[in-house]
């Protein structure tokens, strides 16, 4: 197939902040929904609730800390585990895998890519979904062999979530003409393309960087970076507040609460009110609507 210079992509995709916040956003909420799903599934198979349940540590704080440098090691090998499944699809398909760990906007990031290897359309989505589907199914079915091991349900989770980049550059392949070629950068992903297929066929978002940006798309962008930062904060706050055995509290009142922190004998939690955080996000978004407008005015 005669595709335009090799050297000259037609579109190359690359990780933006808004991109990542995104991603971050929904493949939290993925990740839950997943963790959902898995625990209902357990429930299902074995005739019992699954209760996650962490006793108090009173005199020895530092026992506090061992479920979650488990969960941390369980974390780490569910990604390199993510990474691998990617590098053998990319072999599979007759890639040259590299493998690496990196910083991006601050996060830790593992990835699996294949430069200089051209991928058709199909082939690609394939090699983004492998470990989704990959590690979802076996997690799935260890998990209804052995009911001991329910820290399944939070390999399957965190995979899932995790997935949501992969989820995301599927959608758009899929959208894209099936004549395309792909290559997988560890910067982005660059599309190739006949002479017949133009830009403008592509479903990626190509608009002009130099107008003004959209206030509903900045106050949409502001919300998303809000719920983001709640759940990511709340994922620290937990094992932070429990090493630290601080007591039970909360923010507000019993009428008009933000988060709600219950620690007691029996177990502990982190809880925050959807109703008092979407009256707040919604003050958010009037106020900047009022700040936008008066600016408009005053132009």
């Amino acid at each position: 197939m005669n595709l335009t210079n090799r050297h000259q992509p037609i579109y190359v995709f690359e990780l933006t902040p808004e991109i990542s916040l995104i991603w971050t956003t929904l493949g939290s909420l993925l990740l839950i929904l997943a963790a959902a799903g898995a625990s209902w599934y357990y429930a299902i198979i074995h005739g019992e609730t699954l209760i996650f349940n962490v006793e108090s540590s009173e005199g020895e704080p530092w026992r506090g800390i061992i479920p979650f440098v488990v969960l941390f090691v369980i974390t780490f090998g569910t990604i390199i585990i993510h990474e691998f499944v990617h590098g053998i699809a990319f072999a599979a398909f007759g890639g040259s895998p590299r493998y690496g760990l990196k910083v991006k906007y601050l996060l830790p990031l593992a990835y699996a890519t294949s430069p200089g290897n051209f991928f058709r359309r199909n082939s690609f989505i394939v090699i983004g979904l492998a470990p989704l589907i990959v590690i979802d199914i076996i997690g799935l079915l260890l998990l209804a062999i052995f009911p001991q091991a329910p820290w399944l349900i939070w390999v399957i989770a965190f995979n899932t979530g995790g997935a949501i980049g992969d989820i995301w550059m599927a959608v758009q392949l899929l959208r894209c003409p099936q004549s395309i070629r792909v290559e997988d950068r560890e910067e982005g992903v660059a599309i190739y393309a006949p002479a017949n297929v133009t830009c403008r066929e592509l479903p990626f978002d190509q608009t002009d960087k130099s107008r003004p940006r959209s206030v509903v798309k900045y106050l949409l962008n502001l919300t998303l970076m809000a719920l983001c930062l709640l759940l990511i904060s709340s994922f620290l706050l937990i094992p932070l507040l429990k090493i630290l055995e601080v007591p039970s509290f909360i923010i507000g009142n019993n009428y008009f609460w933000i988060l709600r922190w219950q620690n007691t004998t029996q177990g502990f939690s982190l809880g925050f009110n959807w109703i008092s955080l979407i009256i707040l996000i919604l003050t958010f978004f009037f106020l900047g609507f009022i700040a936008n407008m008066f600016k408009k005015h005053s132009q």
